[in-house]
């Protein structure tokens, strides 16, 4: 007998064998939630058969309910990565008891297994309490993640006690210090930190450690003398952390002035740049010598532009994937299981270049300011 396709479409299960249970109450407690969640999992199929419950992951959210239909669609792209239970808090300011909806279902759309939904609709004295609240609610032994998809990020260190690891973005931000500060509390309580503005770096990252295999390239690493990250102007921490990298693995000092491993000067610069995409726009590595290498989006993928000491050009265009769009998302959950790869030297030699003040920012139409 052949071996089955990995490759092909899992066939949809029947209607007989799909599970949609659901419980609601406007004024419940944790335990109540707890127990009705039981129930509706010894829920049987049509047909009389039943599906156990998935057991992988427990995923937090913490949400204003204006920005409702905003993590909706933003769960719902998570598709069969989805978690095996999902709990989202709302939060309103003047509600005084606790809400609580409860949800466990099974389709094709996100696989097999049952799939597990909790909604909580919370007020401030519930709010101070919600490690007690979701204590009933998470799974022993099974990894569980939080995320604060708008508004302050350290919310989440209310949830200290049961959460090992916290998706945050950097580049909503007030400035890099704040974006760092948020990042270092978190790890500080002993939370894990995903930082999405991170991850938009990472094709760039990717491409540019791909490229320095090249003995040619690597020598020419050590005599950068000017280094141009474009941006989009929300996504400046996502630059800052990439300038950062760089500083970290190419041995720069912060000073000021910025120096590379052979105390020669460097220029470092954020620019601004409209694109519809969160995230970078292009890199451009001028050396010592003249000559230039430039990264940067395209029609296909990123596009690499060579540049000689004598001036002629090359351009060549590799496949280079987007992390700006509604694909971060899944990009952050399939990290929660991986090793951290933004370490604390990178943040360090970020937090370096920004104390330092040795990090320029070009805005659109203005000359460049130090951040």
């Amino acid at each position: 007998m052949s071996p089955p396709d990995a490759s092909a479409e899992p066939e949809p299960i029947p209607a007989s064998r799909r599970i949609d249970a659901r419980w609601a109450s406007d004024d419940t407690e944790p335990s109540k939630i707890a127990d009705e969640l039981r129930r509706l999992e010894t829920t049987r199929t049509a047909d009389g058969s039943s599906v156990a419950p998935a057991r992988a992951l427990t995923f937090i959210v913490l949400v204003d309910p204006e920005h409702d239909d905003l993590v909706r669609k933003q769960l719902k792209a998570l598709g069969t990565q989805r978690a095996s239970r999902t709990i989202v808090i709302r939060r309103y300011p003047d509600r005084t008891t606790l809400g609580g909806r409860a949800a466990v279902i099974q389709d094709d759309a996100i696989g097999n297994g049952l799939r597990e939904t909790i909604v909580l609709d919370v007020g401030p004295e519930d709010e101070l309490d919600l490690d007690g609240i979701l204590d009933p609610l998470v799974i022993t032994d099974v990894p569980s993640v939080a995320w604060v998809p708008e508004g302050d990020p350290r919310l989440l260190m209310l949830l200290r006690q049961i959460v090992q690891t916290a998706i945050i973005d950097g580049d909503k931000a007030a400035s890099v210090r704040e974006a760092l500060d948020d990042s270092r509390a978190l790890r500080e309580v002993g939370m894990r930190a995903i930082d999405m503005a991170w991850l938009r770096s990472a094709p760039w990252r990717v491409r540019l450690a791909s490229l320095a295999q090249s003995p040619e390239f690597r020598e020419q690493l050590k005599n950068i003398e000017t280094v141009d990250i474009e941006t989009r102007p929300d996504s400046r921490v996502c630059g800052a952390l990439l300038a950062g990298w760089l500083s970290h693995r190419l041995g720069w000092q912060a000073g000021p002035p910025l120096l590379d491993a052979a105390r020669k000067r460097v220029v470092a610069q954020l620019r601004d740049v409209d694109q519809p995409l969160p995230g970078l726009a292009g890199i451009t590595l001028t050396f010592r010598d003249g000559a230039s290498r430039r990264l940067s989006r395209g029609p296909g993928g990123l596009k690499i532009t060579d540049t000689d000491p004598a001036g002629a050009v090359v351009e060549r265009t590799v496949l280079g994937a987007s992390r700006g769009g509604s694909g971060l998302l899944p990009s952050a959950m399939r990290q929660v299981l991986l090793p951290d790869e933004l370490d604390e030297e990178v943040l360090a030699a970020t937090a370096g270049l920004d104390r330092a003040r040795v990090l320029k920012q070009a805005a659109v139409g203005s000359e460049p300011t130090w951040l």
